[in-house]
């Protein structure tokens, strides 16, 4: 389409796979790598950690800033 513009949000999750599938299914979930995505620093999948062990890796890995990029970029351009 002529005349509109794509912007991209991305970010860089450091860590490793599993070989196994592990944990549980959560509302949260993103992504089937849910169940194979290990954080660097951490030896669980996302899928078997808790809220607050998901919310701590946030905190260490920064792993919130291109939602924080794109919430930021919406608020400016939603009306």
């Amino acid at each position: 389409m002529m005349g509109m513009k794509c912007i991209i949000f991305m970010e860089n999750i450091h860590g490793n796979l599993s070989n196994n599938i592990q944990g549980i299914n959560r509302e949260e979930k993103w992504s089937d790598l849910w169940y194979i995505f290990k954080p660097k620093g951490f030896d669980k999948t996302l899928a078997q950690m808790d809220t607050k062990e998901r919310e701590d890796r946030r905190k260490i890995d920064g792993s919130i800033q291109a939602m924080q990029e794109f919430a930021e970029w919406y608020e400016q351009t939603k009306s």
